[in-house]
Formats: C-alpha cells, sequence, structure tokens
C-alpha cells in the first residue's frame, strides 16, 4: 500500500534553530512520534519503514529529524562547519525539541516509538513529560551508560569473542586516533599514549579529529559502527576508503560522526544521564521493549537491566526478547509489525504467559482508543519476564 502523502514543515524551536517534521496518516487516529536513532541519523534514512509499523487508517503519525540533522536547519550533512552550532547539544534540549512539535499541532497526548539512540531519547523524553505520553514503544535499548560505551569503544570487548574480524575492525578504528595521539607530541608536550581501552579518551580524540573536519575519522567512526550492526556480509562498508565529499553516505557519516561522539561523551562522561532512576515516572506509561538477543551495538543484558527496572517500579509493560540483530529491518523484529497489524482493544489480562495472550495484552496497552490507552496505562503489573 502507498505512504499517505505526507505535510512537512520547519519549526524554529532555538535561536536560528530549525527541525523538521512531517506527518502522514489519520489526523483523528491515535498520534504517533518516531524518534530516529544515531544520533545523527534522518527520518530518510529509515525508507519509509514506518509504513509496516503503523496503518495509516488508524494512525497519525509525527517523524522529526532530531536538531542538526537531515533536513532539520542548520543541517551538519550539509556541512561539517554546522557542528559549531551543536557543541552544547543535550538530551534535555532534544527532548524539548519534540514537546514544543506536540504544542505546535495541538496534539494532547501520544504515542513514543524509537529504537537504539531513539529509546534513549524516547525513554528521556517519556519521563520528562509523562503526562502527555499514552505508551512508549522501545526497540534496541541504549541507556547512555560507560558500560555500553566500554562494551564498543573499548579493545578488550573483542578479545575473548574469537571472533577476528570484529577485533580487526576496531584496530583498524583505533590506529587512526593512536596515529593522532602519536603526532601531537612534543618535547614540551609528552603526551601518554592512547589506550585502547580507555573508551573515553578514545574517542574524544575522535570527535576532535571530525571537528577539524579530518575526512578519514569522519568515514572510519561511521563504518566502524555501519559494520558492527549490519547482517549482510556483503553490505559491510570498507573504513578506508573514503567516498566523494558529496557522496550521501558521507553527508550521513559526518552527522552519525559529529552527534555520536558529542553526545555519547555528554550523556556518559561530562554531565552523565541515568535513565534508570526515573523509571517510576512511567508508571502512567504502558510500556513496550523489543530487543534483538545478537543485537552487538546495543547488548541486550543493558535492555534486561530496564526490564527488571520496569518490573521493580510496576510499570506496566510487556518485554519481548527476540532472535534478531540491531536494525529495525531485522527478521527478528518483525514481531513489532505483527502486533501493530493485531491491534484492536479487547479486555487486558493480568496473567501473560501465551503468545496469545502476549497480543491480547498488547492490543490493551497500545490499540485502543485514546481514553482507553489512558485507562490501560493505571493497570497494576501487566509486566512480562523477559524471554530466556
Amino acid at each position: 500500500m502507498p505512504l499517505p502523502t505526507p505535510h512537512e514543515r520547519l519549526l524554529e524551536v532555538d535561536q536560528s534553530i530549525h527541525v523538521w517534521y512531517q506527518t502522514w496518516g489519520n489526523p483523528e487516529g491515535i498520534p504517533v512520534l518516531f524518534v530516529h536513532g544515531g544520533p545523527g541519523a534522518c527520518v530518510a534514512d529509515y525508507q519509509n519503514i514506518n509504513r509496516h509499523f503503523f496503518e495509516s487508517e488508524r494512525y497519525y503519525v509525527v517523524e522529526v529529524d532530531q536538531r542538526g540533522t537531515g533536513k532539520s536547519q542548520p543541517s551538519v550533512r550539509e556541512d561539517y562547519t554546522h557542528m559549531k552550532h551543536y557543541l552544547t547539544i543535550s538530551i534535555a534540549q532534544m527532548s524539548l525539541d519534540f514537546e514544543k512539535v506536540r504544542r505546535h499541532l495541538c496534539i494532547s497526548e501520544w504515542l513514543v516509538f524509537g529504537g537504539s539512540w531513539g529509546s534513549t531519547l524516547g525513554l528521556d523524553y517519556c519521563q520528562r513529560y509523562s503526562s502527555v505520553c499514552l505508551g512508549l514503544i522501545l526497540r534496541g535499548i541504549f541507556l547512555n551508560t560507560k558500560p555500553e560505551h566500554d562494551a564498543i569503544y573499548a579493545r578488550k570487548s573483542f578479545t575473548s569473542e574469537g571472533d577476528g574480524r570484529r577485533l580487526q575492525e576496531f584496530d583498524t578504528f583505533f590506529e587512526l586516533a593512536e596515529k593522532y595521539v602519536e603526532e601531537k607530541k612534543t618535547k614540551e608536550n609528552a603526551n601518554l599514549p592512547l589506550d585502547p581501552n580507555d573508551s573515553q579518551r578514545f574517542i574524544e580524540i575522535y570527535e576532535q579529529m571530525i571537528l577539524s573536519g579530518n575526512r578519514d575519522a569522519i568515514w572510519r567512526f561511521y563504518v566502524y559502527e555501519n559494520n558492527l550492526m549490519e547482517d549482510d556480509p556483503t553490505a559491510l562498508l570498507d573504513p578506508l576508503n573514503v567516498p566523494d565529499i558529496k557522496d550521501e553516505k558521507y553527508s550521513e557519516a559526518m552527522s552519525i560522526a559529529f552527534f555520536e561522539a558529542r553526545l555519547f561523551l555528554k550523556g556518559t562522561f561530562e554531565t552523565p544521564i541515568d535513565l534508570l532512576k526515573d523509571i517510576q515516572n512511567l508508571l502512567q506509561v504502558p510500556t513496550w521493549v523489543c530487543q534483538g538477543t545478537g543485537d552487538e551495538v546495543c547488548p541486550d543484558k543493558f535492555a534486561r537491566l530496564l526490564c527488571q527496572r520496569l518490573e521493580d517500579e510496576h510499570v506496566t509493560h510487556i518485554d519481548r526478547f527476540v532472535d534478531s540483530g540491531h536494525k529495525a529491518s531485522s527478521d527478528g523484529m518483525t514481531w513489532i509489525e505483527r502486533q501493530q497489524q493485531s491491534t484492536g482493544g479487547k479486555q487486558a489480562k493480568n496473567d501473560v504467559e501465551e503468545e496469545e495472550e502476549e497480543e491480547d495484552d498488547f492490543e490493551d496497552m497500545f490499540g485502543g482508543d485514546l481514553d482507553q490507552l489512558r485507562e490501560d496505562a493505571a493497570m497494576d503489573g501487566v509486566g512480562m519476564p523477559p524471554d530466556q
């Protein structure tokens, strides 16, 4: 079925900062905020995947390019010098951008749907603005913690797996930063060698190179993560073959490399965020978690920590751990699509063990009209333990 014609515009959210958004679907339907990943990705990168998740007759979908990326202005994808506009970017600032879009569209309440970095930002938004959230749907959980940072940016994370390709990819990524540090050494300023397990300093060095417009650094940063989450071995990118500066992939790489380095450093080390601390703020926000057990970018153990906190705080939730990788297009993630298509509005069941009962419970949480969704949020403990 063809995607309904979207309506799009730019909204000024800060001085000289505009975010782009588009809406499609039924204006009388259930509003949904789509929170894209990255950070630094944009709506267009997802190639209309939301049409598989949300029926246009039932939902009113709002898709936003987060500040500084995609069609939002000024866009880092257009010129690396635009990075200077976002050196103080924060997750609180980005959540407030969504709130400004919601108020501008006169939406009283909406569902929030995000994966990967979108799960991070979506979780933050719902904790800050829980009164306007009908529900929270998360995929590929990333909590912005140091253990997660180390899992990707510390060499020790790849030495015990017996996967030579992963270790080689890390070393190719690391060697450029190591060389940069060596070249900066002088007799007066003898910097310490770069430790491959010091994930903070490693990414700080990369950020310095990215901000200077170092095209090799921008591309290696982007390719490293891309290859970690790519399911198709034939689609792996070459970290040493930097595309032309006008290439669309390189434009994407500029945005991903800058925003990931900046926001990961800020949220993990400079001004640490704790997304598990205020889980009680979701008591009135039914939450659903889908996590791939084969996700190398966002390991499933961190999703399990989130699910345990939801359980501890008696937040209405469903947890689903599936045989899948990181991407929303991974085979296991089609369970999201099946659940969205099956939504209808049946009476809730408190004892959810079988697949049929899971679907009924999902319908209660996310498939009814706005009043029913708000009532369902008050249910006590419909949580499910993670699949083993």
